[in-house]
């Protein structure tokens, strides 16, 4: 007997995604102490936890079942957004949502438009519900590419997800791609999760168009990457239908008590947005005026570079030997490259200080 025979098709196909790894298992593999490990890999809030957000989770009742309705959380992030309560529900990190808009909207013989490159988990959650994907290349200056994906829609294609900022890339869609984009009659979803590093937001098309999903996340910019917590907005009877199939305590109860604080700190959390922008920024800065490298111009808390005559591998691990990990990327829409996220002002001195000796 063998447990493949009983899983189905696509699953036994789907590759499995590759997860951050923890900073104590880079320590480990590297040798630097845990304390000297800088991790610009993940985009994650490099100032750690805010002790005003998380002081109080004694306090909460972990005995009982969170709120199902999330009425509280749900309040607040109307209040922080401008949209309506009925436009809102929240999730397990934007990843939750991820999977459910999918299942929501795609039978195995649907189609999902992923412009590359872009978030993994698009394409690994639509494979997974054994949907067909359809990779199509962005434009040189990673602009999705109208004209490709207007010839890629049929009656069988449901749904796109477009990054705004797009990880890894950093740039935005802009207004009119998007709409044109929405009057192509498939759902869109515009992933936000970047949205506070940047300002920018199509929240006010939502109105206007019942095709058109908001998703958003705290793990970036309030640096509550480990509680997974994010949010959708749309119109209301598409939230209705995203509460239908979610899990009914889908939020733990540490998770909305902390995402509470958080909108109530926003003001504290915005001062360290934009000190992690002026480190990116720096960053940015110094790629630059290097003649091997071509970087990209970015609204979120990363870089993108594709190096020239140098390779991205031997740079990766230069800095990974000095406790300093990065992201790289070799594959057919992003090749010898590395994204680089902003960290704390002694954290950028350290990596542009290696960065120097290295390229």
């Amino acid at each position: 007997m063998s447990i493949n025979e009983y899983l189905r098709k696509n699953i036994k196909e789907s590759p499995i995604y590759d997860g951050v790894v923890p900073a104590d298992k880079l320590s480990d593999d590297s040798g630097v102490s845990s304390e000297d490990i800088i991790k610009l890999n993940a985009n994650e809030n490099p100032f750690g936890k805010a002790l005003e957000l998380t002081n109080e989770l004694s306090s909460i009742n972990i005995h009982e079942y969170p709120d199902p309705n999330q009425i509280k959380l749900r309040k607040t992030l109307s209040e922080y957004t401008g949209a309506k309560f009925e436009q809102i529900v929240a999730s397990s990190g934007s990843d939750e949502l991820i999977d459910i808009l999918i299942r929501l909207f795609l039978d195995p013989t649907d189609k999902l438009i992923d412009a590359q490159p872009t978030f993994g988990m698009y394409e690994f959650f639509a494979k997974i519900q054994g949907a067909e994907v359809l990779s199509i290349s962005r434009k040189s200056d990673f602009s999705i590419d109208t004209d490709s994906i207007s010839k890629t829609i049929d009656k069988s294609t449901k749904l796109i997800f477009i990054a705004s900022p797009n990880n890894p890339t950093g740039n935005t869609i802009e207004k009119d791609e998007l709409i044109w984009l929405l009057n192509q009659k498939i759902m869109v979803v515009v992933d936000e999760t970047y949205f506070e590093f940047c300002g920018e937001s199509y929240m006010e098309l939502i109105n206007e168009f019942e095709n058109l999903i908001i998703i958003r996340s705290f793990s970036k910019w309030a640096g509550l990457a480990g509680l997974r917590i994010g949010y959708a907005i749309t119109n209301s009877e598409l939230i209705n239908r995203i509460i239908q199939i979610k899990q009914p305590y889908n939020i733990n109860s540490a998770a909305e008590h902390v995402a509470i604080k958080a909108i109530n700190n926003k003001e504290r959390l915005f001062e360290k947005v934009k000190i992690i922008m002026e480190q990116k920024d720096k960053i940015y800065n110094f790629l630059s005026n290097k003649n091997n490298i071509r970087v990209y111009p970015s609204k979120a808390n990363f870089v993108l570079c594709d190096l020239e005559n140098i390779s991205a591998d031997e740079v990766f691990e230069g800095l990974a030997k000095k406790g300093i990990f990065v992201r790289k990327f070799s594959n057919k829409f992003l090749n010898n490259a590395l994204r680089i996220s902003a960290g704390t002002p002694d954290q950028t001195r350290k990596l542009l200080l290696e960065l120097e000796k290295l390229i």
